[in-house]
């Protein structure tokens, strides 16, 4: 039996490769979260727009609190299985009138795993709206693998640090928007079409992803990377296995994410990511 999801979300994501909405956090929560999260921008902005842009569920105890919150790992269990790993994560923010926009693309571009049983949670910590730069969903377009990138959109009102751009222009079916309340969140497989236009409202958009997958899957290429149990067991040890963040120890865990975030570069650079220098 399902945790969270119903077996028709559960179906609508195998068909359509997302899910949302999905409640995950009250609003005291969102409140703690994004508090905290406003607070990391404020005391440490240079860090927090490089580095610390990747994997950051790593240096954070309230990060790593967010990612294995119970609602959130039983919903990704619904669609994936009871062992769970969390590979990636970052924070999603554009204010308000920004420009700032995000490409048509497909996250396992940049992650390589094999076969593709990934999954991205979006959780919302102000709503997002169409108006506010919400995403947008290719209903069914994760069916067909990967695709072909176009020319590089490195504009700079890009989100993306490596300029992804897929071609949409012969996708039937047309965009669907991820509207989403504070606490909502939306999931979708990492093979699928997805972006997000700028924010035209008054409010900030704020929104933070996490990246989970079963520990039985592979990755292209010969370089590893690293991951976090959090939910389960793993068997099979195809990633090196990462630390959850120790309170008051933020340089133990600076190190550990250092080095966690430099073989995840690596991997990208190895995938064939010509302009990964913008992380830079």
């Amino acid at each position: 039996m399902p945790k969270v999801l119903s077996k028709s979300q559960i179906n609508g994501y195998e068909e359509n490769g997302f899910v949302t909405p999905v409640p995950i956090l009250d609003k005291e929560e969102v409140q703690t979260y994004r508090n905290h999260l406003e607070n990391t921008e404020a005391t440490m902005d240079k860090f927090f727009r490089g580095i610390g842009q990747t994997k950051f569920y790593l240096r954070f105890p309230w990060a790593y609190r967010m990612a294995t919150h119970p609602r959130l790992l039983d919903a990704v269990e619904d669609l994936i299985g009871p062992n769970i790993m969390l590979y990636h994560n970052t924070a999603w923010i554009k204010e308000p009138q920004d420009p700032a926009y995000v490409s048509w693309h497909q996250d396992n571009t940049y992650f390589g795993h094999k076969p593709c049983n990934v999954l991205t949670a979006w959780i919302a910590l102000s709503s997002a709206s169409e108006k506010s730069g919400c995403m947008h969903f290719i209903p069914g377009s994760h069916k067909n693998g990967l695709r072909d990138l176009e020319n590089p959109d490195i504009g700079r009102g890009n989100m993306l640090s490596s300029g992804q751009n897929v071609d949409v222009s012969n996708d039937i079916a047309k965009p669907v928007p991820a509207n989403l309340e504070v606490g909502q969140a939306s999931i979708h497989h990492a093979f699928l079409v997805h972006g997000s236009s700028p924010n035209k409202g008054k409010e900030r958009r704020m929104g933070v992803t996490f990246i989970y997958h079963p520990p039985e899957l592979g990755q292209i290429g010969k370089k590893r990377t690293s991951a976090l149990i959090v939910r389960g067991v793993d068997q099979f040890h195809n990633f090196d296995h990462e630390s959850a963040p120790v309170p008051d120890n933020d340089k133990g865990n600076a190190i550990r994410h250092e080095k966690a975030v430099e073989a995840y570069r690596a991997k990208v650079r190895e995938l064939g990511n010509i302009t990964v220098d913008r992380f830079d």
